[in-house]
C-alpha cells in the first residue's frame, strides 16, 4: 500500500510537471510570435533537455536567435539538433534553415551542398531570395569562386543581361551560355525601331570606280559576286513589300581610306554595316559602329577576333571555335559506341576548332588518345602508325568460303599461303606433292577497337588524302570528321568518300537540289549569264535574313537573334545566334548516293521561325 502510495505521488508530481513545461513552451511561443525573440530565447533554452518538448524548443531556440540578429548561436544550435536528434520528423526544416544561415553568411559552397536535399520549391525559394538580390559584382566573386555551379551561373547571366546593352560584358554572357547551356530569352534592352526602308552600307574593297562601270573590277570577282547576290535578295526583298536600299562602299583594303569614309560622314545614316573584310578596315568600322551603335555583320568570316569588344558586330557565319564545339557535338553522338579519339589539325586556325572539339567531347566521357599538329611532312608517318601490321599463324585451317566471311568483320583479315620450311625456306609439300597450306591472320599493331574516330581539322589535299588512305587500307570501323575541302581533292572519289562514311565540317552548306535554289539559280543564269559561286549565295542569303529580321525587329535586327531561335535559311541552313555573336547553325554532311546531306540536324527541329509560315 505505501509503495502504492508513493508510486501516485510520483506519477501526479510528474503529470504536474509536465504540464507546467507545456505552460512554459506555450508561453515562449506566444514570446516568439511577438517578436520578443530574447524573451522567448530564455524560455526555450530551459526546454531544451526536455523529453516531451526538447526538438521543438531547441529549434525554436534558434529561429529567435536568428531572428535576434545571433546567427553563429542559431547555426550551432541547429547543427546540435542535426546531431542529436538524427530521426526528428522536422530535419527538412533544421536544413532549410541551416542553408538559409549560409546563404546569409556568404558561406555558398556550404548552402549549396545543402540546398540541393531540399524539396524544390523552398530550393527555389532560397537560391531566388539570396542569389535574385545580390548584385552583379557579388554574383562575379560568387561564380569565381564556384566557377561550376549552375545556379550561379544562370543568375550571373540575367544580371548580366539586365545591364545597357553596350555595358555588358558579352564574353561572360557567351561563357555562361555555353558552359551551362542556358537558354536567355529574347534581348528588349535595345529600342524597337521600325521603318518603311533600311539604309545598309556595304562597306568592301571593290576596288573599282563605280558599279555602273562593273568591267573596270580589279582580280576581284569574289566581292563582285557577293554584292551581286545582295542585290538580287534586295530585289526579291523588295517584292515583298521590305526595302533594303544598298549602299556600296570601297575600303580598297585599306585602313586610311576605310577612315575617309567615316571622317567625311559618309555612313552616318546607316542602318547597319555588312563588312569590311581585311582588318585594317574592320578596326576603323568596327569603332565607328559601336560608337554609333550601328550593327555590323562580317558576310565571309570566320575569325572571331574580328568582332572585339564590339556588342554590335556580328559574323554571318559560325566562328571557328562554333565549328569545332558543334562537330564534337555531332560525333559524341554518332560514335558513342567506342569513346576513343584522335584528334590532328594543321594551321593556326585549325588548331583553334581543334581545341574547341577537344574540349567539347571530353566533357562526353571521350578519351583523346592522341592530340597533335601535323604537316604534310608527317602524312606518311600517319599512315605508317596507324596501318603498321603483323602476323599470326591459325591453328586453324579455313575454307575460302571461311575466309571470306572472316572478311566481312571490321579489321579482320585472314590469308592461307603455301607453309615454308623455317630454316631453308622451301615449300613443303604432302605425300601427294601438293603444297601443304596455312592460314594467318594478318593484325594491325593499332588493334581496331583502339580508335573511335579520328578528327582532321586540315585543308591539306596531302595530309587529308593519307586519312583516307589509311582508313581504306585498315577496312575497320573507324570514323572520320574532316573540312568539306576535302570533297574538291582530285585524289579522293565521290564513292570512297561515300563508302568510307566520311563526315565532313560544313558551315557554308547549301542544297543545289533544293526549289529553292533551282529557282535563284535560273535567274542568276538569266540575270548575269553564269549560275551562281558560293559567294552569290553567301550575298543572297545574308540580305535575305537581313531583311526579314529587321522588317520584324527594326534597325537592331540583334533583338531577334538574342532569343536564340532558329532562322530557317533561304538558301542555306539558316541562323541561330543566342548571346553569341557568330551563327551557331553548322551543317555537318557525309554523301548519300553521291549528294551531300546535312547529318546535324537536331540543331534546327526545335527553333522557330517568326517570319516564315512553311
Amino acid at each position: 500500500m505505501r509503495i502504492i502510495i508513493i508510486s501516485l505521488l510520483i506519477l501526479l508530481s510528474s503529470v504536474g510537471f509536465t504540464q507546467s513545461n507545456q505552460g512554459e513552451y506555450l508561453e515562449a511561443k506566444r514570446q516568439f510570435s511577438l517578436g520578443n525573440y530574447e524573451v522567448a530565447m530564455q524560455a526555450f533554452q530551459t526546454l531544451t533537455e526536455d523529453a516531451s518538448f526538447g526538438e521543438y524548443a531547441s529549434f525554436y531556440y534558434a529561429l529567435s536567435a536568428l531572428k535576434s540578429g545571433q546567427k553563429k548561436v542559431a547555426e550551432d544550435m541547429w547543427k546540435q539538433i542535426e546531431a542529436k536528434y538524427p530521426d526528428w520528423e522536422k530535419l527538412n526544416e533544421v536544413n532549410y534553415w541551416l542553408t538559409y544561415v549560409a546563404f546569409d553568411q556568404g558561406k555558398l559552397w556550404q548552402a549549396f551542398r545543402r540546398v540541393d536535399s531540399l524539396p524544390q520549391k523552398w530550393k527555389d525559394h532560397l537560391i531566388d531570395t539570396f542569389l535574385g538580390d545580390m548584385s552583379i559584382d557579388g554574383l562575379d566573386s560568387a561564380y569565381a569562386l564556384n566557377p561550376n555551379n549552375p545556379h550561379i551561373a544562370a543568375y550571373y547571366a540575367k544580371a548580366i543581361k539586365a545591364q545597357p546593352y553596350d555595358e555588358r560584358d558579352q564574353l561572360m554572357l557567351q561563357e555562361l551560355a555555353q558552359k551551362f547551356d542556358l537558354t536567355l530569352g529574347p534581348d528588349e534592352s535595345l529600342p524597337l525601331i521600325k521603318k518603311d526602308e533600311y539604309a545598309i552600307a556595304v562597306v568592301l574593297p571593290f576596288m573599282y570606280e563605280s558599279l555602273e562601270t562593273p568591267q573596270t573590277v580589279i582580280r576581284n570577282s569574289i566581292i563582285f559576286d557577293l554584292y551581286q547576290g545582295m542585290q538580287l535578295a534586295a530585289s526579291d526583298l523588295n517584292a515583298e513589300g521590305i526595302k533594303l536600299n544598298l549602299f556600296p562602299f570601297d575600303t580598297q583594303k585599306k585602313g586610311t581610306v576605310t577612315y575617309d569614309l567615316v571622317k567625311n560622314e559618309q555612313l552616318n545614316d546607316a542602318d547597319a554595316i555588312i563588312g569590311p573584310l581585311y582588318s585594317a578596315p574592320s578596326k576603323v568600322i568596327s569603332q565607328f559602329s559601336k560608337e554609333n551603335k550601328i550593327p555590323m555583320i562580317n558576310p565571309v568570316s570566320s575569325n572571331e577576333e574580328i568582332i572585339g569588344d564590339n556588342p554590335y558586330s556580328f559574323l554571318f557565319k559560325p566562328a571557328y571555335s562554333t565549328q569545332g564545339r558543334e562537330a564534337a557535338k555531332y560525333a559524341a553522338k554518332k560514335f558513342k559506341d567506342n569513346k576513343k579519339v584522335f584528334i590532328f589539325y594543321e594551321t593556326d586556325r585549325d588548331s583553334i576548332v581543334a581545341n574547341a572539339y577537344k574540349e567539347t567531347i571530353e566533357k562526353d566521357s571521350f578519351f583523346v588518345i592522341q592530340f597533335a599538329r601535323l604537316s604534310n611532312l608527317d602524312a606518311q608517318q600517319i599512315q605508317k602508325d596507324f596501318t603498321e601490321q603483323y602476323e599470326v599463324r591459325l591453328d586453324t585451317m579455313y575454307s575460302q568460303q571461311e575466309i571470306d566471311s572472316i572478311a566481312l568483320l571490321p579489321g579482320r583479315i585472314v590469308r592461307t599461303r603455301s607453309l615454308r620450311n623455317e630454316a631453308t625456306g622451301r615449300i613443303i609439300r604432302d605425300n601427294n606433292g601438293e603444297d601443304v597450306i596455312e592460314s594467318y591472320e594478318v593484325k594491325f599493331t593499332v588493334q581496331p577497337d583502339s580508335i573511335g574516330h579520328i578528327f582532321a581539322a586540315t585543308s591539306s589535299n596531302v595530309l587529308a588524302n593519307n586519312f583516307i588512305s589509311m582508313v581504306e587500307v585498315r577496312s575497320d570501323s573507324i570514323g572520320i570528321i574532316g573540312y568539306e575541302d576535302w570533297l574538291d581533292f582530285s585524289l579522293m572519289s565521290y564513292s570512297q568518300l561515300e563508302r568510307l562514311q566520311v563526315d565532313f565540317l560544313s558551315p557554308s552548306y547549301y542544297d543545289e537540289d533544293s526549289e529553292d535554289f533551282q529557282d535563284v539559280n535560273s535567274r542568276f543564269i538569266q540575270q548575269i549569264g553564269t549560275a551562281p559561286s558560293e559567294y552569290h549565295i553567301y550575298g543572297y542569303e545574308l540580305v535575305q535574313q537581313l531583311g526579314h529580321l529587321m522588317n520584324e525587329h527594326g534597325k537592331y535586327f540583334q533583338r531577334g537573334l538574342s532569343g536564340g531561335d532558329f532562322f530557317p535559311g533561304y538558301l542555306m541552313e539558316g541562323l541561330e545566334y543566342g548571346p553569341y555573336k557568330d551563327n551557331q547553325v553548322v551543317p555537318i554532311t557525309t554523301l548519300r548516293d553521291l549528294i551531300l546531306e546535312n547529318q546535324n540536324i537536331e540543331q534546327e527541329v526545335s527553333g522557330s521561325n517568326e517570319y516564315n509560315d512553311e
